[in-house]
């Protein structure tokens, strides 16, 4: 897929033409809050990115929309001449922004062949599935204990998914949704360091849920899991939020395999 420097467009996103020094300018639209610690999840890309925001962070905010997005597909590689090329910059920022996602998990650095997009790999999913068990069961008992009346009724208005099966446009809309359900829930905890990681959860787990999109993922079931896990949080009931957390994730994991090797015909590689 290639890039081109004027005109790239998706939901939320866009590249402009290149400034009076022969640089891109990228224009991030869409709401949300920042995280204090780590990286940045898809719904908190910044509105408006400013100008004087470093370079590097806005090659990051746009090369990380698109692999989110499956624009870049997983396994893709990348080229550092070409992308640089097409983006107008210089390879050292390039570098800095690849680096970043690397350590992020969703680009991949190898001796020799240089950068690539992660594969999206049934094992990855089935650990990420593990790590959401442990730290977002464990949030949501904390939600539970510590979530305001006013943070319950911010929860009950993003717990809501919609999407049409086939249609692109609503598949983004659909993972930001989720994704500022899940951030909320976490904000109650008070734990900035958990949101962290979880946020970096969500991250690596939007590639297999929008490659899954395609084949009608029920989001009539994942909002009234939405709103079940809001209930156990009203009610401050701890073990009961652990218990339907858990139950999502586990419900969530199956259907995303389902719908990963529906989308490779098989094992995905």
């Amino acid at each position: 897929m290639a890039w081109r420097a004027n005109g790239v467009q998706g939901e939320g996103v866009k590249v402009s033409g290149r400034n009076a020094e022969g640089r891109f300018r990228v224009e991030i639209k869409g709401a949300g809050r920042a995280v204090a610690l780590g990286g940045r999840a898809l719904i908190d890309l910044d509105p408006n990115m400013p100008v004087a925001q470093g370079l590097p962070d806005r090659i990051y905010s746009a090369l990380k929309h698109r692999i989110l997005t499956c624009t870049l597909q997983p396994g893709q590689r990348l080229m550092e001449k070409d992308l640089a090329q097409e983006l107008g910059v210089s390879r050292t920022p390039l570098r800095e922004a690849l680096n970043r996602l690397a350590l992020e998990q969703l680009v991949l650095l190898t001796h020799y062949r240089g950068y690539a997009v992660t594969p999206v790999l049934v094992d990855d999913i089935r650990k990420l599935s593990e790590l959401r068990m442990i730290v977002e069961s464990a949030g949501a008992v904390l939600a539970a204990e510590r979530a305001t009346e006013a943070e319950i009724e911010e929860l009950r208005n993003l717990a809501a998914l919609r999407y049409v099966p086939g249609d692109r446009n609503t598949y983004e809309q659909y993972l930001r949704d989720n994704s500022a359900f899940h951030q909320a829930l976490v904000k109650c905890t008070k734990n900035e360091r958990l949101e962290s990681v979880v946020v970096s959860v969500l991250d690596q787990i939007q590639r297999p849920l929008y490659l899954g999109l395609d084949t009608g993922l029920d989001a009539e079931a994942a909002t009234a899991e939405h709103y079940d896990l809001v209930d156990a949080v009203a009610a401050h009931d701890g073990p009961r939020a652990r218990q339907v957390m858990a139950d999502q994730i586990k419900r969530a994991e199956m259907r995303i395999l389902a719908a990963v090797k529906a989308t490779y015909g098989g094992e995905p590689e």
